[in-house]
């Protein structure tokens, strides 16, 4: 595996200094050697700072591994409040979620794998700060989805909510398989959100 952080991927706390520092030996750390086999110390080392400067921005190592996960949910969450803020239609902002999706997945990929991987660490305590952001995020598919049928943009479905986990799930695991080729991750983005969009056509609706 590689031994630095993927370019741009840098989270959106970022805040500059020992702080980033950190964060960049972090995620280093954990996505060559695991969260738990990783201790503070390699970490301060790999950063080149104190523990003393450690501590100062972080209470534990837990931290870390949570930050890690917000990086890529709220860069998500603020994707769809900035397209329910600009008016957009439930279609425009279902396809630019998918597309942002597969684009998060590069981007975010290293953060991707460390949290999916070792969020069994997490304590409970702070799962539930996951799981309390994954369900608005969750929530925030289906609002698009029931919007779209409301205003006839989608067919019908038996369950918004279901649907929701699918689509939600086709880029889930994207981290997993995507590398650079021929295809970049935008490229893919659009071409699930045509065959979703397609898929939730009314019949005979032309394809906008």
């Amino acid at each position: 595996m590689p031994t630095a952080s993927a370019p741009g991927s840098r989270p959106a706390s970022s805040r500059g200094g020992a702080f980033d520092a950190i964060v960049t030996a972090a995620v280093d750390c954990f996505y060559e050697k695991g969260y738990e086999a990783t201790s503070v110390q390699e970490v301060v080392e790999r950063a080149r700072v104190s523990k003393g400067s450690f501590y100062h921005h972080f209470a534990a190592k837990e931290d870390l591994l949570l930050l890690i996960h917000d990086a890529f949910i709220d860069s998500q969450l603020e994707m769809l409040r900035a397209a329910a803020s600009a008016g957009r239609s439930p279609r425009e902002t279902l396809a630019q979620l998918i597309e942002e999706n597969l684009v998060g997945a590069e981007r975010f990929q290293r953060y991707q794998t460390i949290f999916f991987e070792q969020r069994r660490f997490l304590s409970e305590d702070r799962f539930v700060e996951v799981k309390k952001k994954r369900d608005e995020y969750e929530q925030q598919v289906v609002t698009i989805l029931e919007a779209g049928i409301a205003d006839g943009s989608f067919r019908p479905v038996a369950s918004a909510r279901v649907l929701a986990f699918g689509i939600i799930g086709m880029s889930a695991w994207a981290y997993q398989w995507y590398r650079t080729g021929p295809m970049a991750a935008r490229d893919i983005g659009r071409m699930y959100a045509e065959v979703v969009l397609d898929g939730l056509n009314r019949p005979q609706q032309t394809r906008q």
